[in-house]
């Protein structure tokens, strides 16, 4: 399932969107690095990402909700298939903190010490600090009590985080071997005994794969329709009266919908955040009049692919099937949504232009996001509604 979205994800245009993101951060970053004042606290950054990568995650048993009743009988017989678990989701985590590290290598290097030995020295103590994340992780899970499950996540992230602080102060290669056999010793002498005292909660081993199922699911969906993708609705009532600009008519009923889906689902409305502000923080590191045209292009082309999936929103509910509305206006709700969100876009666009280069920057910044919105609507929208 996984490489079949990935296929579609890689056929989507993401990979030459991905080889542009690093043709510009090559660029930047040794202006970056150069701009960074001497009293930037790299150690205690490096500390913070890191522990935060570490402590993050939990081993995936690809557990269902159908295991609930057939396997818990077998619990005893299921430790080798766990430690494969363990086994496979070490090498996911260690994998992506290799590539976090390696990324800010350049960084690494400059401030902290210039050995690139050191660096794999450091991934490697990283990811032994990451299985032992997770096979604590694992045991504690087989507590009941909420507040007892929080309080030992704490307990992990502050022994991680004093761990992760010494490799990046470099501190001795004994007074780091200390730490590892205490560790050890930690888990060997509290957390191993949980798994004696306390039974496995099934219940918590599938709400964690669903919970990391549908993380994946929203990445595909920004790429392609993902019907299994469950949305989670958040109320955001700050927000609700935003829904009284659309005029009470039979032929807004979808408008309405689209309303109501874009604020409360997390999948539009906080993706279409993230772009903007994430548009406006490139835009404003990026010097080259032709980078930022580019970048205005990219992100509101983005951002219209997510707007794009409204359509599929309601697909599963017959309810709305039933009302009395064609589909025409169904399609004409969903080129409104795209262009008023794209001309709020547009006029973030524009002023940030305006503020941090000149007026002609932010009105040809304008003029590009509208005719990528434009397009989205009465081009390429319509075309969809027919497949």
């Amino acid at each position: 399932m996984a490489i079949k979205y990935l296929k579609l994800i890689g056929n989507s245009g993401f990979l030459f969107t991905i080889y542009l993101l690093f043709v510009f951060g090559s660029y930047y970053y040794g202006q970056f690095l150069e701009w960074l004042p001497q009293t930037f606290p790299t150690t205690l950054f490096f500390t913070v990402i890191f522990t935060w990568l570490i402590t993050r995650g939990r081993v995936r048993t690809f557990a269902k909700p159908g295991d609930l009743f057939f396997l818990t009988p077998c619990e005893g017989k299921l430790k080798n298939y766990f430690r494969s678990a363990l086994r496979y989701s070490w090498m996911m985590e260690t994998m992506w903190i290799a590539l976090v590290m390696l990324v800010l290598s350049p960084l690494f290097f400059d401030r902290i010490h210039p050995s690139g030995s050191l660096v794999f020295s450091i991934i490697f103590l990283l990811s032994g600090l990451k299985l032992w994340n997770l096979a604590a992780g694992f045991e504690e899970q087989r507590l009941q009590e909420k507040n007892r499950y929080i309080l030992h996540t704490f307990i992990r992230l502050g022994l991680t985080g004093v761990s992760v602080f010494a490799l990046f102060s470099l501190q001795s290669v004994w007074f780091i071997l200390g730490l590892a056999l205490a560790l050890i010793l930690f888990y060997a002498g509290y957390f191993y005994r949980l798994s004696k005292l306390h039974s496995l909660k099934w219940e918590r081993l599938v709400e964690i794969e669903d919970s990391t199922v549908m993380t994946f699911y929203r990445v595909a969906n920004s790429f392609t329709d993902v019907p299994a993708l469950k949305s989670k609705v958040r109320p955001r009532h700050l927000l609700s009266p935003l829904y009284r600009f659309v005029s009470y008519k039979k032929e807004h009923v979808y408008r309405y919908l689209f309303s109501r889906a874009f604020v409360r689902s997390s999948d539009y409305f906080g993706i279409y955040m993230r772009l903007t502000l994430l548009a406006i923080l490139f835009l404003s590191v990026v010097q080259i009049d032709w980078g930022r045209w580019l970048l205005v292009v990219l992100f509101s082309y983005m951002t219209a692919l997510q707007i794009e999936t409204l359509k599929h929103h309601y697909a599963t509910s017959k309810m709305v099937d039933l009302y009395p509305v064609s589909e025409g206006y169904k399609l004409k709700s969903h080129q409104f949504w795209i262009l008023v969100l794209g001309s709020i876009q547009s006029l973030v666009f524009s002023v940030g232009l305006l503020i941090m280069y000149s007026p002609m920057d932010g009105l040809f910044g304008l003029g590009l996001t509208l005719i990528v919105y434009v397009y989205h609507s009465f081009i390429r929208l319509p075309k969809r509604y027919m497949v």
